[in-house]
């Protein structure tokens, strides 16, 4: 008792440490939660931006369909597809392709989608976070196949009035390797159309918002 008389004041001051220790500790953790929601819901309003926009210009990626005599129309698709205000500063690459800084643009912008997917996969759960992370990353892809084919066609216009003796459209097909551009982009457009099914199928939208909620 004498131990706790003479040493009260000390006693006192061990215990409202603890006690401040304890509540910064809470309060952190309270920090976290709400920087941790945010981050999330940003994430998600931006992904569920872009599966809107996809599944508004699905129909219109279906290049497998078109004959393979003429080249295929990437500049509406492309359109489509960027019709956000995240896209804005890059949307006119598609039109004018060999432009410097707009393509510097456009490609930085690539480099940040990859981030984004990169930072979703950590944000959610192992599962929800990787198949949210292929979905964006497959879109970016499309996007840079999209405007791959267009530089494609902007060098067979470009043939065309260069040229001392007119070449028809097989030949440059053949001389530019069309099909070779074309295959791979109906290949990532049909990995983002595979990315897009697996987001509907085990409903991940839904998961992540339970998540977000909680």
């Amino acid at each position: 008792m004498d131990f706790f008389k003479n040493n009260i004041l000390t006693i006192i001051t061990i215990l409202a440490a603890i006690y401040a220790l304890y509540q910064t500790h809470i309060q952190i953790r309270i920090s976290n939660k709400q920087f941790l929601f945010e981050k999330r819901l940003e994430k998600y309003v931006f992904i569920n931006s872009l599966i809107k926009l996809y599944e508004q210009n699905k129909k219109n990626l279906a290049y497998k369909e078109k004959s393979e005599n003429e080249p295929i129309i990437v500049d509406i698709q492309f359109y489509g597809l960027t019709n956000h205000s995240y896209f804005l500063d890059i949307r006119d690459i598609i039109n004018d392709v060999e432009k410097y800084d707009l393509k510097v643009k456009f490609l930085m912008k690539l480099e940040e989608l990859k981030k984004i997917s990169n930072e979703t996969n950590f944000l959610f759960s192992r599962k929800e976070g990787k198949i949210l992370q292929d979905f964006i990353y497959r879109y970016q892809d499309v996007l840079m196949e999209l405007y791959k084919y267009e530089v494609f066609l902007h060098c067979l216009k470009n043939d065309k009035k260069v040229s001392f003796q007119e070449k028809s459209y097989n030949e440059l097909q053949e001389e530019y390797g069309e099909m070779n551009h074309r295959k791979r982009l109906c290949e990532t457009i049909d990995k983002l159309d595979m990315a897009y099914k697996e987001l509907l199928d085990k409903k991940i939208v839904k998961k992540i918002e339970k998540v977000i909620h909680l």
